[in-house]
């Protein structure tokens, strides 16, 4: 299906927004703008000058990996101690008194780039975390910025109002400190006993504290040890205690409708009954509770599923299909992100650490790129990488539409467009669910071959539906080999019509809004690969995965550099594909692999509620 409506024409790089962009049969007003982009570099940058401080300055840790991970593992705690307190205003927003401390801001934009699950965390249940969460669903870049020194990027000192309202409300320092010594603690309360452990430590010598790999404790009151899987466990048996009270829960995963991301109560409610059935009828997990045994009864269940995650998703298994047993291979979708939720402590819906841990690796290259260099947009001339990222993420939201069945992937300057979009919460899921259909999520805990291979498809339609490349930063060239592609379970010709290959040349640029031929813009137009989970980077299957893919890259750029002269644009990427410094997407570790020594394999998270093959992502 081709655009509706013909290219703009324009003599040179813009500079300035139009009035209006085409997405799908609508036409809107541009969705976010420079102001906002730049705000958020500017945020950007301080959160990567925050993280080399505590990497230079972590004297405490044994490594500066080891550093940052035990830092924001306070950052999460700290963000959560913020969220829960009971300090938020009647009206939605916030003034410059209610900003938090950088670190809790980090956090906060991290939760926020995962939009289905804030969004449903913030619906499913009443509770103060959840109400507060309504109330700070859109980040005021703007008034953040104004709140970093333009030329350092660290934070501005705190007003005194600032500052003593965050501790007071808190209870937490306004500074936290760049190193942690073994000395320091915190309090946790036992999953089991549910009673108060005041002294666990943040960090030991055998990797067993709080912001640890190994983390266990054990309980001064229960003498039993836990573990923070158990912990999540915990908050999976209080929210069917209060269920069972009589108060409106929906467990995660399970509020929104998964094809558009809607809230559809009287849906959950049947896929719940559905799911529960085995876990209701062997122990009554859906059933009012009579009498005052509700903390007993957490607690059996609890005992029950042996505060595993894993056995809770074998346990609503049985309820969807009773006469099978268990086959962790071929598990629902659905149903394994409803465990997986519940296998992190805290209060959010996802492992808010390992997903700030991913983020950094797209901050890293905003890095590199120098798009959080201070001044680097200031004077408008200047401004048409930024402008360019604008009008490619509305016209990704167009390929959304066209090939709704298609996993996009974004590259580097759509996706920093979309994260700005998605920071304004309400706005992104109202816009993008009148303009797309749906509520797109932003999955970031993805299997790399998965990602790779539907980079390659998004890549293919993109050129096809604008006539020009995607990436011009020397990675994969357009047009594998279809044969390939028909391996998967989709085909992605068939949301289009066959168009002419004369799509131009580099020299003779005919959408300049969508693509820039200038080598030092080249890299902003690489795949976004920030989204990789945590895997082990000596596992031998990824490996092999990597491998293949490298091998297939060289055999594309061999043809591309042969047919050059017909299709001058793939010239270009099989040229800069052996540029000083340019990696291959997808061919190697350094996207995924820093952190694994210290926080592990992610857990194990299907790709939204469809299939590995190939589905777009547009549930959390």
């Amino acid at each position: 299906m081709q655009s509706q409506e013909p290219a703009p024409v324009y003599t040179q790089y813009p500079t300035e927004l139009p009035p209006t962009f085409p997405i799908g049969v609508h036409r809107t007003a541009p969705l976010v703008n420079v102001t906002e982009l730049q705000a958020h570099l500017r945020l950007l940058g301080a959160i990567s000058k925050l993280k080399s401080d505590v990497q230079t300055r972590g004297v405490s840790a044994r490594s500066k990996d080891t550093a940052w991970v035990v830092f924001v593992n306070r950052a999460v705690f700290r963000f959560f101690e913020w969220v829960n307190a009971l300090w938020i205003p009647s009206e939605p927003g916030l003034d410059e008194t209610r900003v938090p401390p950088l670190d809790v801001l980090m956090v906060w934009h991290t939760y926020l780039l995962n939009p289905r699950t804030y969004f449903e965390d913030s619906q499913r249940m009443e509770s103060v975390y959840a109400n507060n969460l309504r109330k700070l669903a859109e980040m005021p870049l703007t008034l953040i910025a104004s709140l970093i020194d333009g030329q350092t990027l660290d934070p501005l000192p705190p007003s005194t109002e600032r500052q003593q309202f965050f501790e007071r409300m808190t209870k937490l320092s306004w500074y936290m400190p760049l190193s942690t010594e073994s000395t320091e603690t915190l309090c946790v309360y036992c999953p089991f006993c549910k009673n108060a452990n005041p002294n666990v430590r943040w960090v030991t010598d055998h990797d067993t504290g709080y912001a640890q790999t190994k983390f266990t404790h054990l309980c001064q009151s229960c003498y039993k040890d836990f573990n923070k899987v158990a912990l999540g466990m915990r908050r999976f048996v209080d929210e069917v205690s209060l269920r069972r009270s009589g108060s409106v829960v929906f467990f995660s995963e399970t509020l929104l409708d998964p094809p558009t991301g809607k809230v559809d109560e009287a849906a959950a409610r049947k896929f719940i009954a559905k799911a529960f059935k085995a876990l209701d009828g062997q122990y009554k997990a859906l059933s009012v509770l009579q009498g005052p045994n509700a903390e007993e009864e957490a607690a059996k269940l609890g005992r029950v599923l042996n505060w595993d995650f894993e056995i809770l998703c074998d346990r609503l298994h049985e309820g969807l299909r009773p006469n099978s047993l268990p086959d962790r291979s071929k598990r629902n979708p659905r149903l394994q992100r409803l465990a997986v939720a519940y296998s992190n402590p805290g209060l959010a819906s996802l492992d808010l650490v390992g997903a700030v841990l991913r983020q950094g690796s797209f901050i890293s290259k905003m890095d590199e790129l120098g798009w959080t260099r201070p001044g680097r947009f200031d004077l408008v001339s200047e401004s048409a990488p930024l402008v360019r990222s604008i009008a490619r993420y509305h016209a990704f939201l167009d390929l959304m539409i066209a090939h709704n069945s298609t996993f996009c992937v974004p590259t580097l300057d759509i996706d920093l467009a979309w994260h700005t979009h998605q920071l304004k919460s309400v706005h992104y899921r109202a816009s993008t669910t009148q303009l797309v259909g749906r509520f797109p999520n932003h999955d970031d805990n993805i299997g790399p071959n998965i990602l790779s291979t539907a980079y390659d498809l998004t890549a293919k339609a993109w050129k096809r539906r604008f006539g020009v490349p995607y990436s011009i930063c020397g990675c994969v060239p357009d047009g594998e080999p279809e044969s390939r592609i028909s391996k998967f379970a989709f085909k992605i010709s068939s949301g289009f019509k066959k168009r002419d290959d004369s799509h131009g040349s580099p020299a003779n640029n005919t959408r300049p809004d969508l693509v820039s031929t200038e080598e030092d813009e080249a890299d902003s137009s690489h795949p976004s690969e920030h989204t990789i989970k945590f895997v082990n980077p000596s596992d031998a299957t990824m490996a092999k995965v990597r491998a293949d893919r490298q091998h297939r890259v060289d055999k594309c750029v061999a043809s591309a550099r042969k047919g050059a002269a017909r299709d001058p644009w793939r010239g270009l990427q099989a040229e800069r594909s052996k540029r000083e410094g340019h990696k291959e997407a997808f061919t190697d570790s350094h996207s995924y692999a820093a952190y694994y020594p210290y926080w592990g394999v992610s857990a194990a998270i299907p790709l939204g509620y469809a299939s590995f093959l190939g589905l777009v992502y547009v549930t959390g």
